[in-house]
């Protein structure tokens, strides 16, 4: 069968097929009007078969008191189903010769299936079944597996993790492997070699007893198939714990055994395996003693108990280890928060015309603003907003914040004042990380105010009875491009009422209501002027409370100032 092969391509003679005379039998034995003479008669034209029919009857399995000396004699004791089941046996073990498959080891196959056979012959009085049936299934309902290596030989390689696999395990990886299951094959086998049909059913299906359309006692000898089947994985499987506790489990569901019965099943397997390897011909090594088995099974359960404990102490170690570098960065973090609000400016009286407030949406921001009186009165001002979030925003923030409140003191015209912190930050700039900032002096005496926007949301200018003026962007934003010219925006005059608000993105791409839209630059003018009434102080927090109540984490950090214009002497 190459590669691309199916089953429908597959030709009865493709297959393994027993002695003529075998099928004879098998076909005389499914009809009740047979006789034992007639058996006898197509049994007798194979001397070779004869010979073995004779031996095998004759052995300690069968437990007869008396020798039985012609084929006529036996077929009469042991009945047209013994008979039929015993031939049976024979046409499997003989079906693939022993170098049939190069690289399988048939041995081992052959060991597995007689510990199946054996296993159903033992449960099978659990259910009340015929315990030769049950011997003759359990060594039947794998040998569809051998098939699939008969026709692909060159599959060979992969006997050993197929037989390591518990018996769901390998049914995927033969599907995987081969395209078809043994459970596939043997169906058709059935079919060729004219097994009775309630064989053949109970072969194909006994992976899925339980889905199966099967009457009462087909269904007792499936699971009995399928709990014979978990029984040899025990012995043959990778992980002896896990099958055995799967294995307790069918035995106490499909057959009511307590687990000292299973114990008690599971150790006589080795005597009547090596009883019937005799009885059928088969070579098999010693078997292991199902007491070893758990003895090596309570070992590597041990040794996996002792490895989870010291995983578990390494996993408290590596917590104890995490809380304490977490409580140390935090502690680094509060401080590194505390010195970014020293920066922030002091808190003045409350008919200072400025006032600011910074929400972060980390622990630390890359937002700012700042304020601070020159000699002659007049006040500078800034808001700004760093790219990104965390260290490197913060860092920034630190840096460009200082920048202005230092040369500001120096430099008392807007434009100049940014062109030369720009530069200084595109000296060190790192990550392509930017700043967009408005910043520009207010004279309260006048109440011209002069300003750049160097790349930040516009600033919205509030007056009694007029509309809302926006001042949008006059350049881009700091740290891209060194020698950029940041050119003044046109005078903004303060009239007595009048409001400036200056703000970060933050605040035009926040939430006012979890999976809702974003505020946007019109729903923030709107928010303004529902609190525009209230204190300055009072409205900032006002409109901040309105981000942070409608959702748990912000977006992104928020910073607005607002700039009144005052009476005037």
């Amino acid at each position: 069968m190459s590669q691309a092969a199916t089953l429908e391509q597959l030709k009865p003679s493709d297959l393994p097929s027993p002695p003529q005379a075998a099928l004879l039998i098998l076909r005389a034995c499914s009809q009740d009007n047979v006789s034992s003479t007639a058996l006898s008669a197509i049994a007798e034209k194979d001397p070779v078969l004869t010979a073995e029919l004779l031996r095998i009857v004759n052995t300690p399995f069968f437990g007869l008191s008396r020798k039985v000396q012609s084929l006529s004699h036996a077929v009469t004791i042991l009945g047209h189903r013994t008979l039929r089941n015993l031939v049976l046996c024979l046409s499997v073990r003989d079906a693939v010769g022993k170098d049939a498959i190069p690289g399988l080891d048939t041995s081992a196959y052959w060991e597995d299936s007689l510990r199946r056979a054996v296993s159903a012959k033992l449960l099978a009085p659990q259910l009340k079944q015929n315990p030769d049936d049950c011997f003759t299934a359990g060594l039947l309902q794998d040998f569809g597996l051998l098939v699939l290596f008969y026709l692909r030989p060159e599959m060979a390689m992969y006997w050993d993790e197929l037989r390591s696999l518990d018996p769901e395990a390998r049914l995927e990886a033969e599907q995987q492997y081969f395209g078809h299951s043994h459970t596939d094959v043997i169906t058709l086998l059935a079919d060729a070699w004219g097994l009775p049909e309630e064989l053949g059913q109970v072969l194909g299906t006994h992976h899925r007893c339980e889905e199966a359309e099967l009457d009462q006692d087909r269904r007792h000898l499936c699971r009995i198939l399928l709990c014979a089947d978990w029984m040899n994985a025990i012995f043959s499987a990778h992980d002896k714990t896990s099958v055995l506790g799967h294995t307790q489990q069918l035995l106490q569901d499909f057959c009511g055994m307590n687990e000292e019965e299973v114990g008690s099943c599971l150790n006589i397997l080795a005597d009547e395996m090596e009883l019937a390897a005799s009885s059928l011909g088969l070579h098999i090594d010693t078997q292991p003693e199902f007491e070893q088995i758990m003895r090596d099974a309570n070992v590597k359960l041990a040794e996996a108990n002792l490895s989870y404990q010291e995983l578990t102490w390494k996993l408290e170690q590596t917590l104890k280890e995490r809380d304490k570098l977490a409580a140390e960065l935090e502690k680094e973090l509060q401080l590194a928060r505390e010195i970014q609000e020293s920066l922030l400016p002091k808190k003045l009286n409350d008919d200072f015309p400025i006032s600011g407030l910074n929400v972060s949406a980390l622990q630390l921001s890359g937002d700012f603003y700042d304020y601070f009186v020159l000699k002659d009165g007049r006040i500078y001002f800034n808001l700004a907003d760093v790219s990104g979030k965390g260290v490197y925003a913060a860092l920034l923030m630190a840096k460009t914040s200082s920048l202005f409140h230092c040369l500001g003191k120096h430099i008392h015209e807007p434009d100049k004042l940014l062109a030369h912190i720009n530069n200084e930050l595109c000296e060190t700039a790192i990550r392509g990380m930017f700043v967009t900032m408005i910043a520009g002096i207010y004279d309260p005496k006048t109440g011209c105010v002069k300003m750049v926007n160097a790349g930040n949301p516009p600033a919205l200018l509030f007056s009694p009875g007029k509309e809302v003026q926006a001042i949008e962007a006059t350049s881009s934003p700091l740290g891209i491009l060194p020698k950029t010219p940041f050119p003044l925006a046109a005078d903004v005059y303060l009239a007595e009422k009048d409001c400036l608000y200056l703000f970060s993105d933050g605040a035009t791409e926040g939430y006012l209501q979890e999976g809702g839209e974003m505020l946007g630059l019109e729903g923030l003018q709107k928010l303004i002027a529902s609190t525009h009434k209230l204190a300055p102080k009072a409205q900032l927090h006002a409109i901040v409370e309105k981000f942070s109540t409608a959702s748990t984490t912000l977006h992104d950090d928020i910073t607005i100032m607002l700039i009144e214009g005052k009476a005037r002497a």
